[in-house]
């Protein structure tokens, strides 16, 4: 072989390993920004191709491309965060662990800390403008906001005894208070422990039961055996969900002044808790829960649905931007989008 000969073979040599390791495009898992031991609570969709992500340890995401790229962004925080909640696409406020809130003014690329004034875990949020929120904290405290967080005043709800034998008294104990959902500066429920259901018409200043429809229902005779409730959203002021343990889904048509359980062979399905509904007004509905439940609203009827894709995991939250695009968040650094309006899912890894 002569020397040009050798040069070419050593050259050929080169492009075919520099081309090998061009195709090597796999992160190692010690760099990855998603892995299995994420444990993700919440996703908001800021707009079509923008979400943000919150989860276990401080852990907020952000993308701007629908999920191909996620950027990590700092929390200033290592405590867990519940729950994510923008008005539009600058402003938005983070909740978590020991009266954790973080507001960020420039869509999520900086986070400053509010003072909440709990240092219990605060579960939930709900805006409905720049100015006003209100908040879902342990021990029948709630929360409220009319300055964008700079100022938060807390309340607590004495729960009534209505419905619970003499002898179970005692064992009702301040209610967890995990979901909050207001469709203005007015009108919210909110929703706990001990199948409570709260309503306000006020803004929050006062707030009343609802629960008790559902007493006799579903061979439920005591209060203190109604299902804890995660998660609760409205698609009007008449029209909501409340979904909890054993699988429970209770709906109203009135505004909350008489619950029912869905039918059971919907239940049937399974009794693994269900924690995160869905409701648009354009009459389009999903539920999320325990071991890759899903549940999705067609002709009006509740039906189990899969997403395509095989899910072992619990899937915490789910959220829309519009009829199309949507994010469904869980464990096992779990995040899922859809482009189609919830006809085919793709894993999102970043």
């Amino acid at each position: 072989m002569t020397p040009v000969s050798r040069l070419w073979c050593g050259l050929l040599a080169v492009c075919l390993l520099s081309a090998c390791q061009g195709e090597v495009t796999d992160v190692p898992l010690s760099t990855r920004l998603i892995t299995v031991r994420d444990k993700f609570y919440d996703v908001q969709a800021v707009s079509p191709t923008k979400a943000v992500v919150v989860g276990y340890g401080g852990k907020i995401l952000v993308t701007d491309d629908g999920g191909k790229t996620w950027q990590a962004k700092e929390s200033g925080t290592d405590l867990a965060l519940y729950n994510v909640e923008f008005v539009d696409e600058h402003y938005g406020w983070v909740c978590g662990q020991d009266g954790l809130i973080l507001r960020t003014t420039d869509g999520g690329e900086t986070w400053v800390r509010q003072e909440s004034g709990t240092r219990g875990p605060i579960f939930a949020l709900s805006f409905v403008d720049r100015n006003h929120g209100w908040g879902a904290a342990e021990r029948a405290t709630y929360l409220r906001t009319t300055n964008g967080g700079e100022s938060w005043e807390s309340g607590y709800l004495e729960p009534s005894l209505e419905g619970v034998s003499e002898e179970a008294t005692l064992a009702m104990v301040d209610p967890n208070f995990y979901d909050v959902h207001f469709l203005d500066t007015a009108t919210g429920w909110m929703v706990g422990d001990f199948g409570k259901i709260y309503h306000t018409v006020d803004g929050g200043v006062t707030w009343q039961e609802q629960q008790h429809s559902l007493l006799g229902q579903a061979g439920i005779d005591d209060a203190l055996n109604l299902p804890t409730f995660f998660g609760v959203s409205f698609a009007n002021p008449h029209e909501g969900l409340a979904v909890g343990l054993e699988g429970k889904i209770s709906h109203t048509t009135d505004g909350g002044k008489q619950w029912r359980f869905i039918a059971e062979e919907v239940s049937a399905f399974a009794t693994d808790p269900l924690y995160a509904p869905f409701l648009r007004s354009d009459g389009t509905g999903w539920i999320v829960g325990a071991a890759g439940r899903v549940l999705q609203l067609q002709n009006g009827q509740w039906k189990a649905v899969s997403l395509g894709i095989p899910v072992v995991t619990w899937l915490r939250a789910i959220d829309f931007f519009d009829e199309t695009h949507g994010w469904i968040v869980g464990g096992y650094g779990t995040i899922l989008r859809t482009t189609d309006g919830g006809r085919t899912w793709l894993p999102s890894t970043g």
